[in-house]
């Protein structure tokens, strides 16, 4: 009811009616008005007791029940829109079967962020990625920026840019930047250097290269944790994760800030992508980095490549698609963005040169033995058998 309907009210109101009816009756249309306000004017609870709030002003942090802090920002009055993120954002409650069970026991997080902030222990992952400035990507961009600061202090997120632009959003961030050491097909980035790169920088437990369009949730720190700590079980070799992701087109600004909304929204109205395509690579300080050829990021043949070879070289390579949630952001340039670039075939040039008899099909995500999942609420590594075309 807003302040024409009471007095509309008023206006009928027979005369024989006292005072002591209309006020009360002001009062409430008053209340009602208030609340409507109040909740179109963007402040929406969020689950676990957070909120996410429109506020002028820039990243906001909470911090949750379980202790760990989850991002919210503020509409940033003068950012460049991305197509369809004028929609409305998908906030309602879905009915949905989380990756990570509802109950988990959440003591082990907790603990490795006690240790991480005391410095008894090193933090779980350096997760690093590159993009071009890009005026179609911002908000894509962005938000990748803002989602992967919000696992501080358990992740290091880094760009690896030459571009002042790029440099200034991460400082805006908090996200480090570093240069580009080595480059090739026309300036695009070597895989194997950056990882060198960011060896050298940083002492974490793993790194990973992550596609910059890539949303995760604490399903990536849950499972990195989990692993850890079983340390002696599954970093004996060589270690290399990887996982399909899901497709969500036109991530809005609010749908990308939370946890809880990336999940929502992937289980609405996302799609898993092909097992052909790994957006992510997480590895261990013993993975032969130097080993590889100078394959670069954003062009076909690299992931499966090198999937096929570790498998090949008995690496312990898993598939994590069961626990670790990770959101392609789907813009208007699709989900085969690399194959309509310069410099396509650069990688499978370069790969077929030095290696006779590729079997690519063999470096696919079914083609993984080993993968994660949750049983009767237990996190598990566990050994499949897979098709018989997978076989190296």
């Amino acid at each position: 009811m807003n302040w024409i309907e009471a007095g509309s009210i008023m206006f009928v109101c027979n005369t024989k009616y006292s005072v002591r009816w209309i006020l009360p009756l002001l009062l409430v249309s008053l209340s009602i008005y208030l609340w409507l306000f109040h909740f179109t004017s963007g402040c929406f609870g969020a689950i676990r007791g957070n909120s996410v709030c429109k506020v002028d002003g820039d990243l906001h942090m909470s911090e949750s029940n379980d202790g760990v802090r989850q991002p919210h920002a503020g509409k940033n009055k003068g950012s460049r829109q991305s197509p369809g993120s004028s929609r409305p954002s998908t906030l309602t409650q879905h009915k949905t079967n989380p990756l990570v069970p509802e109950s988990v026991n959440n003591t082990l997080l907790r603990t490795f962020k006690s240790r991480i902030l005391s410095n008894s222990t090193l933090p779980l992952l350096t997760l690093f990625t590159t993009w071009n400035d890009n005026p179609d990507k911002y908000i894509v961009h962005n938000l990748t920026l803002i989602n992967w600061r919000s696992f501080h202090p358990s992740v290091i997120p880094v760009v690896f840019t030459n571009e002042s632009s790029v440099i200034i959003e991460c400082n805006k961030a908090g996200v480090t930047a570093l240069p580009l050491s080595n480059a090739a097909a026309d300036g695009i980035p070597v895989l194997k250097y950056m990882f060198r790169d960011a060896m050298n920088h940083f002492k974490t437990s793993l790194y990973a290269f992550s596609n910059s369009d890539i949303l995760y949730t604490d399903t990536l720190i849950r499972t990195l944790a989990q692993m850890i700590n079983s340390k002696t079980i599954y970093f004996s070799r060589p270690v290399l994760i990887v996982g399909c992701r899901t497709n969500v087109e036109n991530v809005t600004l609010e749908e990308g800030l939370h946890w809880e909304n990336i999940t929502r929204i992937s289980q609405s109205r996302g799609k898993q992508f092909t097992e052909w395509a790994e957006d992510y690579f997480i590895t261990s300080p013993s993975f032969p980095w130097n080993e590889v050829p100078e394959v670069v990021v954003g062009r076909p043949g690299y992931d499966n490549w090198l999937v096929y070879n570790s498998r090949k070289m008995k690496y312990n390579v898993i598939d994590a698609t069961k626990t670790i949630l990770a959101v392609h952001q789907t813009t208007l340039a699709g989900n085969n963005e690399g194959r309509n670039h310069s410099n396509r075939d650069y990688n499978l040039d370069l790969l077929n040169k030095m290696y006779k008899g590729i079997q690519y099909k063999k470096g696919v995500v079914g083609c993984i033995e080993m993968y994660t999942q949750y049983e009767s609420k237990q996190f598990q590594v566990k050994t499949r058998k897979v098709r018989f075309s997978c076989k190296v």
